[in-house]
């Protein structure tokens, strides 16, 4: 095994890609149990959050994620 190999994305990662895809949701970064999105104001946060509750993700509170214009949710798996 290589000190430097890159991490297996998560399971839930295609399925997100595939539905943030279909509804123009753009994807600025990932890890494990996150996924963050663009959301460039508060309201396509909430819609965004609402969305993606279907694939079981959830709103993380950070209050810098406003400012930035971004949203982060957390899964579960």
């Amino acid at each position: 095994m290589s000190l430097f190999s890159l991490p297996k994305n998560p399971q839930w990662l295609d399925s997100a890609r595939k539905f943030c895809d279909a509804r123009d949701i753009a994807i600025v970064g990932w890890g494990p149990h996150a996924l963050v999105v663009e959301a460039k104001s508060s309201e396509r946060a909430i819609e965004i959050s609402t969305q993606l509750a279907s694939l079981g993700f959830q709103p993380v509170a950070d209050p810098e994620d406003g400012d930035a214009g971004i949203l982060t949710l957390s899964h579960p798996d």
